[in-house]
């Protein structure tokens, strides 16, 4: 059985306002397109996740939210994990790995530079820095996400929005 896994980088967020925790920092409206954007190519291709995790920052939740109105999933059911926040790599796969084998296809958003740190452990071939908005697509082989590990999986594609502007 193949797993899909879409590692997903929030989108382009803003620093004009100083005084908010980083916790509190919104998209951009550069941001807010750029979501769109990938998540009609996620739409496109028929990708259909049964789980969604996320950061719980402002500017991955509303990048997660942005994705699920292009693809149809409810933004109700984003599962907000506070270990998807700058947590090490060990810690994110720990999140994906508890999700069981009922869904085919999953969707995190969070963080550089662990989300580009987890897509390397996952495929070691896979060297890029994921920019903001970016996704790859990964495939495992496995019966269950409890079984994902360090090197079994292979990137399908990986997308920016910088190509579909």
């Amino acid at each position: 059985m193949i797993k899909s896994l879409y590692i997903i980088r929030h989108a382009k967020s803003s620093w004009e306002y100083s005084e908010l925790h980083d916790l509190e920092r919104p998209l951009t409206d550069r941001g807010k397109r750029d979501a769109v954007i990938m998540g009609s190519l996620l739409r496109k291709q028929n990708v259909h996740p049964g789980i969604v995790l996320c950061s719980p920052a402002l500017r991955a939740v509303s990048t997660a939210r942005i994705i699920c109105d292009e693809v149809g999933f409810d933004k109700n059911r984003i599962e907000i994990n506070t270990a998807l926040y700058f947590m090490d790599v060990e810690d994110i796969l720990n999140v994906i790995r508890s999700k069981g084998s009922r869904q085919d296809e999953l969707f995190v958003v969070g963080h550089n530079p662990n989300f580009s740190n987890l897509a390397h452990t996952l495929s070691p071939a896979f060297s890029e820095i994921i920019p903001t908005a970016g996704i790859v697509a990964m495939d495992a082989t496995i019966e269950s996400w409890g079984l994902l590990e360090e090197r079994n999986a292979t990137v399908r594609w990986f997308e920016t929005p910088k190509k579909y502007r």
